[in-house]
């Protein structure tokens, strides 16, 4: 059902003078992205200036020290504040000199400009430590200090000496560093869809989804579970946070689930490996995907297209896992009074804004326009119906709820930027792109061993956005140097940037639904990556078929489907332990061994998998469960 209306005491007069200051600044950096989106952006650098500004300003009234929401803030609070209009007021002020007349990296600074610089490079980090993570803070500060140690570094590490002024005049004064292409895509792509999304969650389309999932998949075998991967589907396809996705969808799915019989970490590990798939699911995917399009050049339109079947295959294989654990299990169906005739009745409306969204991004319009678009059409929208009819105060908290869930990417973006900018000061890139050649010796297979390894550890400690920025300026040249396509080496570094969300140490979604479902969070986040198992070996496969990229001839593609999605369920087959009756530890083998040789490319690999399947279904057609030896 819809939210009550919100009132104007409820918005503004129940809230603090610092609450209100946020929430001025929220609406207008949510109105500012949707304007330059719609009648075009400003000049590079000035767009980014006013985008980090004002997420600057938000961060440090809503945020305090600590990192937690602030109702008042204290006196000290406001010398962050006044940095900020320093620092960006300088760069508005001077905007024709630094971009026209001045040389970056050739023209000295000022000491002034120096202390700004400074000052710029602090208020990243300390935004980062706020808003995003301590981690990301250690390691945008372990790059800042490299070029200052990397002249007495052996190997690959050593590099000619850097001057901390270059280091400022990069970061402060130049499109490179801080401002950035992460910055960039940020500024002008990423933040139109999370407002979107926003506006469309605080008007019903929340609603929408969930009932729409329960009125498909809830009275199935399992129903409360499938409820949770289509409704993260998509949710996921529109805000495209995984976090994000399990506060909100898994609120609802995981009480459900754990009704219904399945365990608490079951139920958990659904949803945090549901709402992972949301940054892998076209047409927002996560944010990454955005900078992907910038750093490789191919059109957002096109990535698409190369993403949505190994997304595909991520859901196929988690909703094959649950239906065969709820037989496993012997569930039954959940019966609801949940119809998609009622909730089209009340709801269907608020499909439009998203079918505008789809075909915008389909038919070849930027992702920047096709957002603004689809803000404007889910505010429009909204009003058509009571149930979904926003008070202008509901309007303001829904943008200014987008701008402050922009923030974490803003961030982020930012803080990636400095890492980048190091790596392109000092060479690092090249080097380490040419010792991972070496190291793998030309073969492509070790290098993805290598890749997977590098893209992993860098998104334990980092969020996806930074860990994929990284790695484009490090991992992919080199992936591309042995021989990987430029689409297949980019998915194959954002599919492991994305997969530490779930996977323990770090495994932040997985712990968000630990913490819903009351189950033990480092069980529940080893359980969520065997269920995203697939998403651990897709991208292997892709790097030599591009047929799952919907690449090449068209019997290929069709042939890679077909048997990638009967591999998909091979796996599920083998991950859950039962089929016709439950596996015995041979079984679980073969059926692993199948879904392996069926998701490769060639038909001797296909052969090879179909050959196991009858041996599997041999096992399972003549073996009695009493016999099973470790099931």
């Amino acid at each position: 059902m819809a939210t009550a209306p919100l009132t104007w005491k409820e918005y503004w007069h129940d809230k603090s003078a610092t609450r209100r200051c946020a929430s001025v600044i929220g609406v207008t950096l949510a109105v500012f992205q949707i304007y330059t989106s719609l009648f075009g952006s400003l000049d590079a650098l000035m767009q980014r200036s006013i985008h980090l500004g004002l997420g600057f300003l938000l961060v440090f009234l809503i945020y305090n020290v600590k990192g937690k929401e602030q109702g008042r803030m204290p006196i000290l609070g406001v010398v962050p504040i006044i940095a900020v209009f320093f620092v960006i007021g300088y760069i508005l002020w001077n905007y024709e000199w630094i971009t026209v007349e001045r040389y970056s990296l050739i023209s000295a600074l000022s000491w002034y400009e120096k202390v700004l610089g400074v000052v710029c490079i602090l208020l990243v980090l300390e935004a980062a430590r706020r808003v995003v993570s301590p981690g990301l803070l250690y390691v945008a500060v372990a790059f800042l200090f490299y070029p200052f140690v990397a002249p007495f570094l052996p190997g690959l590490l050593r590099a000619a000496p850097t001057d901390w002024t270059a280091i400022l005049d990069f970061n402060f004064l130049s499109m490179g560093g801080i401002f950035g292409i992460p910055l960039g895509v940020s500024a002008t792509e990423i933040a139109l869809f999370i407002i979107f999304g926003s506006i469309l969650m605080k008007c019903g389309g929340s609603t929408l989804i969930s009932n729409i999932a329960f009125a498909f998949a809830g009275k199935t075998v399992g129903g409360p579970a499938k409820v949770a991967v289509v409704g993260s589907t998509l949710f996921g396809m529109i805000s495209g946070t995984a976090t994000g996705n399990v506060a909100t969808i898994g609120s609802a799915t995981i009480p459900m689930m754990k009704k219904s019989g399945y365990s608490a970490n079951f139920a958990a590990a659904v949803e945090a490996a549901a709402s992972t798939g949301g940054q892998l699911m076209p047409p927002v995917m996560g944010a990454a995907a955005f900078v992907m399009s910038a750093f490789s050049g191919i059109p957002y339109s096109t990535i698409l297209k190369y993403a949505i079947f190994p997304a595909v295959l991520y859901y196929m294989s988690l909703f094959f896992i649950i239906d065969l654990e709820a037989r496993k299990l012997k569930l039954e169906p959940v019966l609801a009074d949940i119809t998609i005739r009622q909730t089209i009745a009340t709801y269907g409306h608020m499909i439009i804004p998203i079918i505008a969204l789809l075909y915008m991004l389909v038919a070849g319009y930027t992702p920047r326009l096709a957002g603004g678009v689809g803000c404007v059409m889910a505010l429009v929208a909204a009003q058509i119906r009571k149930s979904t009819r926003m008070s202008l105060p509901a309007m303001f908290s829904s943008l200014e709820d987008g701008a402050v869930r922009m923030l974490i990417v803003m961030i982020s973006c930012a803080t990636a930027g400095i890492i980048v900018g190091t790596v392109d000061m000092t060479g690092l890139g090249h080097r380490l792109g040419s010792a991972f050649i070496y190291l793998a010796h030309g073969n492509l297979l070790l290098g993805l061993l290598l890749g997977c390894m590098v893209a992993f550890i860098l998104g334990l400690g980092l969020p996806t956005t930074p860990a994929y920025i990284v790695q484009a300026a490090t991992v992919i040249p080199a992936l591309m140097g042995l021989g990987l396509s430029l689409p297949a080496a980019h998915l194959f570094a954002f599919y492991f940037s994305c997969l530490a969300i779930i996977t323990p140490p770090d495994a932040s979604a997985a712990f968000t639904a630990a913490a819903i479902a009351n189950a033990d969070a480092w069980k529940t986040g080893w359980m969520a990556t065997r269920l995203a198992l697939v998403a651990f070996i897709v991208p292997f496969m892709f790097a030599y078929d591009p047929g799952l990229l919907l690449m090449g001839p068209t019997a290929n593609i069709i042939l890679s489907v077909v048997t990638a999605s009967v591999g998909v369920f091979c796996l599920a087959v083998s991950i859950c332990g039962y089929f016709r009756r439950m596996l015995g530890v041979t079984e679980r083998v073969i059926a692993f061994m199948a879904a392996i040789a069926l998701i490769a490319p060639g038909l001797v690999m296909t052969s090879i998998g179909a050959g196991l399947i009858l041996l599997l279904l041999a096992f399972q057609l003549k073996g009695r469960k009493s016999d099973v030896v470790g099931a």
